[in-house]
Order: C-alpha cells, then sequence, then structure tokens
C-alpha cells in the first residue's frame, strides 16, 4: 500500500472539498479593475447591428441585400475621388479619408428597405479599429474639427454619369459622437435633377474603434408612412448602440 505524505494528503482534501463544494449560478464577471481589451480580428464584426436590432430602433423592416464586408484597410471604400475634408461627412469610410490613420480592421454592412412604403431607403454601418484607443481618440478629434468646418457648405461628387450635390447643415458634436445632416441631389444626364435625400450621418469613438453610420431616408416620404426614424436622431442612436457592443466585446 503507498503511502501518502501529509502535504499531499492535504491537497487532495483540498481538491475534494472544492469539488463537492455547492455550485455558483450565474455568468462570470471579469475583475472591476480590468482594462477593457482593445477589440481585433473577428471580434470586430459583432459590433454590427443586425437587421432585427434596425427594425427595432427605427420601426420598418429592413433586408440585406449584399454580404457584409470584413477584412483589413482594403475593405475601406474608394468609388468616390478624394473630395477634401468634407468627403468624410458625405461618404461613408472612404480609402482616402484615413489613408493618415494605422487602420486594423474594418467590417461593414448594407440594410435596405424592403419595398414597401416607409421613411428609410437604407441604413450602412461600418467599425474601423486602430491599434489603440488615444489613435481612435485623436482621429475622432481630427475628424469633428473637418466636420465642424464643413458646416454650411456645399460640394460636388462625381460618381460615373451621375452628378451629386450635397448641402451639408447641422454639424455637432456631443458624447463621443459627431453628427451631420447631408442633403443630396443627384442629376443624371439629359434628365431633371432627382428629389433630394436627407441623410443623417454619425461617427462615435469607443476604445480603439470608430463605428460610422448613414441613414438615407425617402425624398418624398409622408409622415404617414411606417417608421419612426428621424434625420436628427437616427444615425446618433445607432451610433450609440454600436458603441455600446464594443464595450460589451471588449
Amino acid at each position: 500500500m503507498r503511502i501518502v505524505g501529509p502535504a499531499t494528503a492535504c491537497a487532495v482534501v483540498a481538491a475534494l472539498a472544492v469539488g463537492c463544494g455547492p455550485a455558483v449560478s450565474g455568468t462570470p464577471k471579469p475583475a472591476p479593475n480590468l482594462k477593457p481589451r482593445p477589440l481585433t480580428g473577428q471580434t470586430v464584426r459583432q459590433v454590427l447591428l443586425d437587421d432585427g436590432a434596425l427594425s427595432r430602433m427605427l420601426d420598418q423592416p429592413f433586408v440585406g441585400r449584399m454580404p457584409p464586408a470584413f477584412g483589413g484597410p482594403d475593405k475601406l471604400y474608394s468609388q468616390l475621388p478624394p473630395g477634401g475634408g468634407c468627403l468624410g461627412v458625405t461618404a461613408m469610410l472612404q480609402k482616402s479619408v484615413y489613408e493618415s490613420a494605422d487602420v486594423q480592421d474594418v467590417a461593414s454592412e448594407s440594410w435596405w428597405n424592403n419595398g414597401d412604403p416607409a421613411q428609410v431607403i437604407s441604413v450602412i454601418e461600418g467599425v474601423v479599429t486602430l491599434p489603440t484607443a488615444a489613435q481612435a481618440e485623436a482621429l475622432f478629434a481630427k475628424f469633428s474639427k473637418q466636420w465642424q468646418q464643413c458646416n454650411a457648405t456645399t460640394t460636388t461628387e462625381q460618381d460615373g454619369p451621375i452628378t451629386t450635390t450635397n448641402a451639408i447643415s447641422d454639424i455637432r458634436v456631443a458624447d463621443t459622437v459627431v453628427a451631420a445632416t447631408n442633403t443630396a441631389t443627384s442629376v443624371l444626364p439629359n434628365m431633371p435633377p432627382l428629389r433630394p435625400t436627407p441623410q443623417a450621418r454619425a461617427i462615435g469613438v469607443r476604445l480603439n474603434c470608430l463605428v460610422e453610420v448613414q441613414v438615407v431616408f425617402f425624398g418624398d416620404r409622408r409622415s404617414s408612412d411606417p417608421g419612426s426614424a428621424n434625420p436628427d436622431t437616427s444615425a446618433i442612436d445607432i451610433a450609440h448602440a454600436m458603441m455600446d457592443k464594443v464595450s460589451e466585446a471588449s
């Protein structure tokens, strides 16, 4: 028979005591003094809101027409030529807008009206990560300054045969979000201008992430059409919801 030493015996008794103790229910929580971790890799995709969340927020259904995009800086958009400091206000996730930043991850997704009368045509949401929270905050400060300089200005963009005039207004910064309203009027060759469409824009910062939102409204919408979206608040509300998801995933 093998003799068990006092130290080993104590360890066995302790292990049995722990193993036979009462189970503790609930979800484990990190210690309160742990610092939030920067988001990286596939975790970044968790920040995007799905169609159900957007439908509850804006009180109208949405459908996806293409898969979400995820990857590195190559997933930034480059369909528009550089347009100065105001391109960041009028267009989402432009490569030329982020060219000075050390972009790590990019995730984006578009949701569209399902064809029924409604307030909103589409919602585009995006997340851009930088290596550190300090870098993200510095870039947000830069964007905020640029956006404020664009208040009450008009820009023109050329996308193939389509010319779009953007009237930028109502720039405001609050609670780590900068927001704007852009009224876009597009013209196709040999045709009268299309009806102006209000577009609510917002960029927010949380940890090492910048979140971008664009909500495009129908130009001919009626107050009786389904939906509760508001050009003044909806992009900001969506940005805050995404920022909360950054905190949850960190």
